[in-house]
């Protein structure tokens, strides 16, 4: 019955685990003066992985006679263990703490070869020292711990999204086999997609971190809303007296354009991010390719699948659900009686709901955005604790702004003596903490950096201001120095990268806007004949996409009252990359619902009913399936936002929260009021505007 779905599935993870996807890095993003930074900062500095072990005393500084006896033990405990190059000398920290550096052996990539063994033995020695605190930090470390919590992070989002799904397909069917066709059509679309995604990676461009979970986040959504929209006109002509392959002919025609029209605006709006670039192009040619698969799977697999079935598609049926069938649809029904009494009064509806989610919107003004660093991963691991614990030991280890300077050949010491020359400057700015004292050079010669420690974060609000201060105060006096040493050129990097990102993010948002607004009018427009509706539907979906970024603003954007509901610690910012890609995945989402209401509005009317029974009626027919759709995608969006990594977090919240106004608001009471309020204008438009057949 579903070969099909499950050998696409199947063959798209082996498509994927064969070629593997290639992740871009966090450099290739870059843009400006940090990007140039970046690429000095490829250069071989000849140090290996290294790992820094901090002993910390809560009552206060180490006192001088134990330091030495202290240090001893501890590299006594490091030294000949498995994946140690070397251990270094101990030293005092800032804050009276005891800092020792441990050197991993790395692979041909520079790449640390195994830091268990080292994990292992600072567990030990803090469970030895139970009145110090034993802290480890490093890239290994905390690319260990990250990667572990996420990957639980996501198998308990899949053991959950795939149950979420099919107990909402079984309340909308009624059977177990109906409702298994939408859910394995859903994955077979993730799983192609994820083959694809994978070539495209390695054949074309580096894909995201994040692109495997933006395909399987909108892959099952979509996939599953797609199916669900045809399956459900096809059961409903079958029950009306058509044959099997009648109904299926007749959903394709209507339910079946619909989600051509639908999955058409979705990738018109998943285009937006092509319009970005960066890191963003990325991520949307995954979401464009997954949404391509799930119409094209909707209006030919699935049509296919239900002709093999024919009315076995109703085996497994669940005893509880036949009374709740024979209602669904009826303009009796609470959406038929709520749509009737909206088309009577319906710029008092329409004034009421449209105020509500404006009013949702307003905090959205408030909005800060970042990209945060450690500050957005669960705040219960260790590497976590032991970093805040580096930071006040070595501030110039931790958070810290990085003077890159290319160095033309056998000016390395004039290059490194002008960055020290500015410690003083520095140091008399605000939120400087410390600097390095000496700097770092490339084994070729070429490239110096040198490090200056900053005591706030990547989602602080003053890191922007300290950053243009820098530029503009210390870099120039730098670069005056070195005028007269030809082909010296000074960056900043570091805290400073992130900092750029946001503004190159920030600033892209508005032509990703523009972009989409535009096409998707047109698209609307030439789907259904009408630019009032086109624009009608624009204007809904930007109040659904405020209301969500309000949303977000009220509970991730400094305030703490949803902290211990949802479990995650306020950075008073929401990730830099989110408003782009919300607007964007919301935009095309919402399509269903403005595209699907509409049609059964326009097919009632059609049908000789009058404009207020065409509302009344095509909400009606069209609430099950909308509802079902919704709560589909509302359940695998509420999932996300359990996972431990605030930015998912936030993506699932924001995801979630604007489906579940979509649905209910704008579907339930503005868009029916809207309609009543175009009339005629609604389903016509002028003569010169084409039109796709309907």
């Amino acid at each position: 019955m579903l070969v099909a779905p499950v050998v696409s599935l199947a063959a798209g993870i082996a498509l994927m685990v064969g070629l593997g996807i290639k992740i871009a890095d966090f450099e290739d993003s870059l843009v400006g003066d940090s990007k140039a930074a970046a690429e000095l900062l490829e250069a071989d500095f000849g140090q290996d992985p290294t790992e820094m072990v901090v002993v910390t005393d809560p009552a206060g500084p180490i006192a001088q006679a134990e330091l030495a006896p202290l240090g001893e033990e501890l590299v006594a405990a490091y030294e000949g263990l498995d994946g140690v190059a070397a251990v270094g000398a101990p030293f005092p920290g800032q804050d009276g703490s005891l800092v020792l550096p441990v050197e991993l052996a790395a692979d041909a990539d520079g790449e640390a070869v195994d830091v268990s063994a080292v994990s292992a033995a600072t567990t030990a020695l803090a469970a030895e020292h139970p009145d110090l605190q034993v802290g480890q930090f490093g890239v290994a470390s905390i690319n260990e711990q990250v990667d572990s919590q996420l990957g639980d992070d996501f198998l308990r989002a899949e053991l959950f999204a795939i149950p979420i799904t099919l107990v909402v397909l079984l309340l909308a069917f009624g059977a177990v086999v109906a409702a298994g066709v939408p859910l394995a059509l859903g994955l077979g679309s993730v799983g192609v997609a994820l083959g694809l995604t994978a070539a495209v990676s390695t054949g074309i461009m580096p894909v995201d971190q994040n692109t495997q979970s933006l395909v399987l986040l909108i892959g099952l959504a979509v996939g599953v809303d797609y199916a669900l929209f045809v399956m459900r006109r096809a059961r409903e002509e079958r029950a009306a007296g058509a044959s099997v392959r009648d109904s299926i002919g007749i959903a394709g025609a209507t339910a079946g354009r619909a989600v051509v029209v639908s999955g058409l605006t979705v990738v018109v709006a998943m285009s937006g991010m092509l319009v970005a670039g960066g890191m963003f192009a990325a991520m949307g040619l995954g979401a464009m390719i997954v949404v391509g698969i799930a119409v094209v799977a909707a209006v030919t697999t699935l049509p296919a699948l239900l002709s093999v079935l024919g009315d076995r598609v109703e085996w497994l049926r669940l005893p509880f659900t036949r009374r709740r069938t024979a209602r669904a649809g009826s303009p009796d029904s609470g959406w038929g009686r709520l749509a009737g009494a909206v088309t009577r009064r319906p710029l008092a509806w329409a004034l009421a709901s449209a105020s509500l989610l404006v009013a949702l919107a307003l905090p959205a003004l408030g909005m800060k955005t970042s990209l945060g660093g450690l500050e957005t991963l669960p705040q219960d691991l260790p590497a976590v604790a032991a970093y805040e614990q580096l930071q006040r030991a070595v501030p110039s280890d931790g958070e810290a702004l990085t003077f890159v300077a290319s160095v033309p050949e056998g000016s390395a010491d004039e290059v490194g003596a002008a960055l020290l020359g500015a410690t003083d400057e520095l140091l008399a700015l605000d939120h400087v903490t410390g600097a390095a004292p000496a700097v770092t050079t490339s084994t070729d010669g070429t490239v110096v950096t040198w490090d200056v420690g900053i005591d706030i974060n990547g989602s602080d609000e003053a890191l922007p201001a300290v950053v243009d201060q820098v530029r503009e105060d210390v870099l120039p006096q730098v670069r005056a120095e070195l005028a007269d040493v030809p082909g010296a050129e000074v960056y900043l990097a570091g805290s400073a990268m992130n900092v750029d990102m946001t503004d190159w993010m920030d600033g892209r948002l508005p032509w990703v806007v523009g972009f989409v607004l535009a096409l998707t009018l047109v698209v609307m427009a030439v789907s259904f004949g009408s630019l009032s509706l086109a624009a009608a539907t624009v204007g809904l979906n930007l109040l659904s996409v405020g209301a969500a970024y309000g949303v977000l603003e009220l509970v991730f954007g400094g305030s703490t009252w949803a902290e211990g509901l949802l479990g995650f610690t306020t950075t008073g910012t929401v990730a830099a990359w989110l408003p782009l890609m919300l607007f964007v995945m919301l935009f095309g989402l919402s399509m269903d619902y403005h595209v699907f209401v509409p049609s059964r509005v326009r097919e009632a009317r059609d049908s000789g009913l009058t404009a207020a029974e065409a509302i009344r009626h095509g909400v009606a027919r069209s609430a099950g399936v909308v509802t079902a759709a919704a709560a589909v995608m509302v359940g695998v969006f509420s999932v996300f936002g359990t996972l431990s990594l605030l930015e998912m977090k936030q993506m699932g919240v924001g995801l979630a929260v604007a489906i579940l106004l979509d649905a209910t608001v704008v579907r339930g009471i503005l868009l029916p009021s809207v309609l009543a309020l175009l009339g005629d204008r609604a389903h016509t438009g002028p003569r010169w505007l084409p039109r796709l057949a309907h």
